[in-house]
């Protein structure tokens, strides 16, 4: 009765575990998305010439922080980074 229990308790934390693991495949390929978005709207910017070069290089440095950020699994950082970068190639116009 304690194995039949045991292995119980053993299969409902695996169920766990995957469906967790799912939940997070799902935020990072959100993350992914936005962090996608926000770059093709930077490379539009930047290639019509609309931001300076040195709004350029700041918004790259947080392009690359929001990766980090998506890649770490924290897609609430990434997306408040990725909206201060969407903020500033909209005020590049």
């Amino acid at each position: 009765m304690l194995r039949r229990v045991m292995i119980g308790a053993g299969l409902a934390c695996l169920m766990v575990g995957g469906a967790h693991a799912v939940d997070e495949g799902v935020e990072n390929s959100e993350c992914a998305q936005q962090l996608t978005t926000a770059q093709e709207r930077v490379q539009d910017r930047v290639d019509a010439n609309a931001l300076s070069e040195a709004d350029a290089e700041k918004i790259y440095e947080l392009l690359d922080e929001a990766d980090a950020l998506c890649t770490e699994g924290n897609g609430a950082e990434a997306s408040a980074t990725l909206d201060t970068v969407n903020q500033m190639v909209a005020k590049g116009n």
